[in-house]
């Protein structure tokens, strides 16, 4: 026919019924594919009847679609086939359409719509390039506006490279399959389709349109999947990797936009929701929005950066020589994904009622606040700023995709944060975590533990944490970067105490040790605690470090080579007051993040017993001499001192 442009054929047994309601009976009814693709043919029906209206004869033959008031089918083979230029089996008209006035070519029209569609057994085959999608659908019901009507279809087969396989329901089948028409409102009907694309099981329930073209959606969603990035993988929404992930929310989707309300979502043990709006428009597609949390384990997002998922074998383990055990490491060693990171943009604001780092060591972070913005393969952490311990946590980061390999500059600023409050495993009776103290309460506890020595130690250490990291790093993973780490890094306590029992403890102190336990122990006042490091192709290294009480003066000297993770620290304490029985030599801190050791220096430790027993051998009680300690009262504050003398 010539206004289709492709063939069209009626075989089998015929009848036509041109006056009042106008009726086909057919055999077969087969329409060809549009030239240019090789498919045997758009349409393929059996036991065909058919019913349509004069006028809408006429403005099909004018150019518009073919509107048909009825179609019935014993047995429908459909095929809806498109290029990867756009043209399309269903795009119907005559071959070479001549230019309007305009000098632009006729549009082509579409598949014919049908106001009554029943089908015994239909098949459906969708081969569509510019999707990437090639799906086998079944199809059985009755295609109308009655409240009897609907069909119900399956499908199998893959869309873009994910397998497919979903069950639907709808009450109209052919707006489902119309590929839409630039400036025409779709025409969405109900919807409800089940089943799994990739890894994600999803449930769909509202109302869709032009599923293979322009594609308009609005319903609820209920998807679940083992990780937030094989979830976004249906979508092309680039997102990390999790532990296992499901969503409850309303999405919607019209002219390219994906808008998704997700009332709420679970990512391992995490809570949240949120807001957000993916345009796939952009040569470079866009995500924005606002996430909340009522509560976030840390360790959910771990493997984002290269965590293992809780409960599973750490990534890219470090391989070791056949027979021996690969040595363990703390630091994530799995590669980032950085393609994904080039993928598209985002601009998405975080507010987060609790971080939980997992760990009893750690006080969670509360009404953490901050902006993610990924932009050109640049991922940026701006104006992040939490509430801990009666203080603040503030900072940002910018980790750079596009050099090669990728770098990371870091900036954190900890200020007016009570030690005890955000570590509780320096408390003497830690207990479980049953929510954080108000910053009065801190305070209290401070200047009780500061009054005297006839207070009990409720803490081994306290005071107002004022810290600060500045640094850089380059490489593919979370330990490369940290191994190549430059910069610098300082802490300093204020208002503070320390644990008499813990300093005499660090001294080898035996004499006043036993004096301690015997009579209970007693915070001493710090008179300053300051620590600073630089941080040189990932060793951190003390510049200076010093606690200072009224009883001792620790010094801390040493490195951490965050490269191989091992350990080399010294401890060294000198007394200000007189022992009559102490081993006071230094203490060694060695081995690895994952295994330290304690030690003292043996050499010295030995030399001062050995001189002690000879003496004691020779002159009786006068041999304990070496052991006695006589101290250094009255020195000047080792802060300030340390800081003004040369290294």
């Amino acid at each position: 026919m010539r206004a289709s442009g492709v063939p069209v054929v009626l075989g089998g047994d015929f009848s036509l019924q041109l006056f009042g309601a106008p009726t086909l009976t057919v055999g077969q009814f087969k329409v060809g594919a549009a030239s240019g693709l090789a498919v045997p043919h758009l349409l393929d029906a059996q036991g065909v009847s058919m019913t349509w209206d004069w006028r809408s004869v006429w403005r099909w033959v004018a150019g518009t679609t073919l509107r048909l008031e009825r179609l019935h089918a014993r047995t429908l083979d459909a095929h809806l086939a498109r290029l990867p230029d756009g043209r399309a089996s269903w795009a119907l008209g005559p071959p070479g359409t001549a230019a309007d006035a305009g000098g632009q070519p006729t549009p082509q029209r579409g598949t014919p719509q049908v106001d009554t569609l029943s089908v015994d057994a239909g098949r459906i085959q969708v081969d569509d390039a510019v999707l990437d999608t090639q799906v086998q659908i079944e199809v059985l019901g009755t295609e109308g506006t009655a409240a009897s009507a609907g069909v119900t279809a399956t499908a199998v087969g893959r869309f873009q490279a994910l397998p497919l396989a979903l069950r639907a329901h709808a009450a109209r089948a052919l707006p489902l399959l119309q590929s839409g028409s630039e400036g025409v409102a779709p025409t969405l009907v109900p919807l409800r389709v089940q089943g799994s694309v990739g890894a994600a099981q999803m449930l769909f329930d509202g109302q869709a349109a032009a599923l293979f073209g322009a594609r308009a959606l609005h319903g609820q969603l209920h998807i679940k999947g083992p990780s937030l990035a094989r979830v976004g993988q249906p979508l092309g929404v680039t997102l990390p990797d999790t532990p296992p992930f499901e969503l409850k929310g309303q999405i919607s989707h019209e002219a390219g936009r994906w808008q998704l309300h997700a009332q709420r979502a679970t990512i391992g043990r995490s809570t949240l929701g949120g807001k957000f709006e993916y345009d796939s428009r952009p040569t470079q597609p866009r995500l924005t929005g606002h996430l909340t949390a009522t509560k976030l384990f840390l360790a959910d997002l771990g493997p984002a950066i290269g965590a293992p998922v809780r409960g599973g074998a750490a990534p890219n383990a470090t391989s070791a020589p056949s027979g021996a055990a690969a040595p363990r490491r703390v630091l994530p060693q799995r590669r980032f994904d950085l393609p994904s990171l080039r993928a598209m943009d985002a601009d998405v604001t975080a507010a987060i009622d609790e971080l939980d780092f997992g760990s009893a060591a750690l006080t969670p972070l509360r009404q953490l606040q901050t902006r993610v913005v990924l932009a050109a393969g640049v991922l940026r952490l701006d104006d992040l700023r939490a509430a801990v311990a009666g203080g603040q946590v503030t900072g940002s980061s910018r980790l750079d995709a596009t050099t090669d390999p990728p770098s990371l500059a870091v900036r954190l600023q900890f200020t007016g944060v009570d030690v005890a409050g955000f570590v509780p495993g320096v408390r003497t009776k830690p207990g479980q975590r049953a929510g954080q103290p108000s910053a009065a309460t801190l305070r209290r506890q401070r200047d009780a533990a500061r009054q005297g020595r006839d207070t009990a130690v409720q803490a081994y250490l306290t005071g107002l944490l004022t810290a600060h990291v500045q640094a850089t790093g380059v490489g593919r993973s979370t330990a490369q970067i940290l191994g190549s780490l430059n910069g610098v890094a300082s802490a300093s306590l204020q208002g503070g105490t320390l644990s008499h029992l813990v300093t005499e403890v660090m001294g080898l102190d035996v004499a006043q040790s036993l004096g301690v336990l015997v009579r209970g122990d007693r915070p001493l006042p710090l008179r300053c605690a300051h620590i600073e490091l630089t941080l040189k192709d990932g060793v951190a290294t003390t510049r200076r470090a010093v606690i200072d009480s009224a009883d001792s003066t620790v010094r801390l000297d040493g490195l951490i080579n965050l490269r191989d993770e091992t350990l080399a620290l010294r401890a060294t304490v000198r007394p200000k007051d007189v022992s009559p029985l102490s081993l006071r030599t230094p203490l060694l801190v060695t081995g690895t993040l994952a295994d330290p050791r304690v030690g003292v220096e043996g050499g010295r430790l030995a030399g001062r017993v050995l001189a002690a027993l000879g003496l004691a051998a020779i002159a009786g009680p006068a041999g304990l001499l070496p052991l006695l300690d006589i101290g250094a009262a009255g020195q000047a504050e080792p802060c300030v001192a340390t800081a003004a003398a040369p290294r």
